[in-house]
């Protein structure tokens, strides 16, 4: 049986995941305009402040983890 993974792995594991996310963001304001033009404003503009959220909600709680 395997044994299950260690926080400090996953912290780390989150840690890059989110960092990618992070860095990924200014790729991605390139073509906010031509999806809110596609999909409207509102719908574009708060899946960006999610996505935005959840990259910076795992980079903190990964440091946090990876500190304690």
């Amino acid at each position: 049986m395997n044994s299950p993974a260690t926080p400090h792995a996953v912290a780390t594991v989150a840690l890059i995941i989110g960092a990618g996310m992070v860095v990924a963001i200014p790729a991605a304001t390139d073509y906010l305009s031509v999806w809110s033009r596609l999909y409207g404003a509102v719908l574009v503009y708060l899946a960006f402040a999610e996505y935005l959220a959840v990259a910076v909600g795992l980079v903190r709680w990964s440091v946090s983890q990876l500190r304690s």
